[in-house]
């Protein structure tokens, strides 16, 4: 049996790594690390490792290794952006393999105003954004987007909508901007203005090997997590969401990726908003690694995401009918409900009905 290591152990996202490790029945021994000792307590990892941080260079790097030779380590997982981009750039250093794209996509990726740059130059439909790059930029900002009702102010870099809002004036982006800088240590440069999306939001999810989708799955986001206490008013993190198939969103996605990626290898999750005409637009790649809601792409249809991730990772055989690479949900609508201390839950529309007593039907 192989041996795997994914980091950030505990977190959402990992715990939900392998639970559809484990629902797909592939046999694998699963090793956890976490740099916070009390998120680490929370891992699903038959055993777990608290570690430095990824960006502590050499310590974290030592640490890893000794885990690596303890556990006899067949494949590292890293699942935080932090993570994919130091193994992405140190393979090297590393005594077991990384499945990650290369490191020129991961700092496209990673960096929210390159990656839109890239998108246009590539002929994508985008939200325009500017760099703010000083404080006196917001008001050159607003002057070249004369006529929006309002903008959406984010960091560049960062996940889970960090430092995100919708401004409608100077001064809220320019204080917003100040208190970030002031009260949480961000630099100057950080943030952007772009147009604001308002329509419907997707995650697009998908695995590449060479150059080749292997599969992908997309999920609407319909509500959000303490979306009426959030400045923003969203998140990328969804309290409930939908499956679907959306020829549009799978399209864009597979030619946007292939223009920064054609060697394309790994996990590409892209985030995408509608503008105001209906048209979605990618607003950023995480690269390398599974959403944090990765669960409801691999308990439904035949293809288990992270199972086949670890097989190509592997070298082992994986095939994919053309006819299922987007198309792997089947018929019945079927929903991810999320909700503070609960387990996520992947169910369909009948078993729902199932489950509840109608009062109107006696």
């Amino acid at each position: 049996m192989k041996t795997i290591l994914i980091t950030g152990a505990g977190s959402g996202g990992s715990t939900n790594l392998i639970r559809s490790i484990r629902h797909s029945g592939y046999p694998i021994h699963i090793i956890g690390s976490n740099a916070d000792k009390f998120t680490l307590a929370q891992s699903l990892a038959d055993k777990n490792y608290c570690i430095p941080r990824g960006d502590s260079g050499d310590a974290y790097f030592d640490a890893v290794n000794e885990i690596v030779a303890r556990e006899n380590v067949d494949l590292l997982v890293p699942n935080n952006d932090t993570e994919v981009r130091v193994m992405a750039f140190n393979r090297k250093l590393l005594k077991a393999p990384v499945f990650l794209p290369d490191e020129e996509t991961v700092t496209i990726c990673q960096d929210k105003f390159v990656f839109s740059q890239k998108m246009i130059a590539g002929g994508f439909k985008v939200a325009e954004t500017i760099s703010i790059d000083t404080i006196e930029d917001v008001d050159k900002a607003f002057d070249h987007f004369k006529g929006h009702e309002k903008l959406w102010c984010r960091m560049r870099k960062g996940s889970g909508s960090a430092g995100a809002l919708p401004v409608s004036k100077p001064e809220q982006a320019k204080a917003w901007i100040r208190y970030w800088q002031d009260m949480r240590g961000v630099p100057e440069g950080m943030f952007l203005l772009s147009e604001y999306l308002p329509g419907r939001d997707y995650a697009f999810q998908s695995l590449w090997k060479q150059g080749e989708l292997v599969v992908a799955k997309t999920c609407e986001r319909l509500a959000y997590h303490f979306a009426r206490q959030m400045p923003s008013n969203a998140s990328s993190t969804p309290s409930l969401g939908k499956l679907l198939v959306n020829p549009v969103v799978n399209d864009l996605c597979t030619r946007a990726i292939k223009s920064i990626a054609p060697n394309a290898t790994g996990m590409f999750s892209a985030d995408l908003k509608e503008d105001r005409d209906g048209n979605p637009c990618i607003t950023e790649i995480n690269i390398g690694r599974f959403f944090m809601i990765t669960i409801a792409f691999n308990t439904v249809g035949k293809h288990n995401m992270a199972e086949l991730y670890l097989k190509l990772a592997f070298g082992e055989p994986v095939t994919v009918p053309e006819n299922e690479r987007y198309n792997d949900i089947g018929d019945e609508d079927t929903y991810l409900i999320r909700g503070l201390d609960n387990q996520a839950a992947v169910i369909s529309a009948s078993q729902m009905e199932k489950d509840m007593v109608n009062l109107k039907d006696g």
